[in-house]
């Protein structure tokens, strides 16, 4: 085989890709083995199935608003049920405002790579601008978050 056909093409783009793209470099961290067995470091697929079906039944408990079903030990079913993680399921309005902030964010993040591909006069790096444009559409869900890890250290 001939080395000259072994050449680097450029990606071409002949259709416009709405997609993300990443870096061509990237940052290799290496860590250190801990010295336990593997079935120790990750979730069976079983343990998986589990834990969605208490988010479900979680969720349906304090859809339901059933304060007495359940209860063990005189506590009311909805004080047992742990909200961090699944407050985004409590409501059809909380699963749209997530789906809606979700594409929001996909969107602006997609029209500022483009913006950035065009724009190749300037020297300003792209990813940094990405990155704004991806905080100030998930602002308001940061500053959520950041308000619930408050209550709930507080509760502890």
């Amino acid at each position: 085989m001939n080395a000259d056909l072994i050449i680097d093409f450029p990606h071409q783009r002949k259709r416009k890709s709405r997609a993300v793209h990443f870096a061509e470099t990237a940052q290799l961290h290496i860590f250190k083995r801990p010295n336990v067995a593997r079935r120790e470091l990750f979730y069976t697929t079983s343990e998986y199935d589990l834990m969605k079906l208490v988010v479900r039944e979680d969720v349906l408990t304090v859809r339901a608003g059933r304060p007495s079903r359940g209860d063990v030990d005189d506590v009311p079913a909805i004080e047992r049920v742990c909200f961090m993680g699944i407050e985004h399921l409590l409501t059809p309005a909380c699963i749209d405002e997530v789906r809606t902030c979700r594409a929001r964010c996909i969107r602006a993040v997609l029209t500022e790579q483009a913006r950035t591909r065009s724009a190749t006069a300037t020297r300003f790096v792209g990813w940094e601008a990405i990155a704004l444009a991806s905080f100030a559409q998930t602002r308001k869900a940061g500053l959520r978050a950041r308000k619930l890890g408050k209550l709930h250290r507080e509760s502890i």
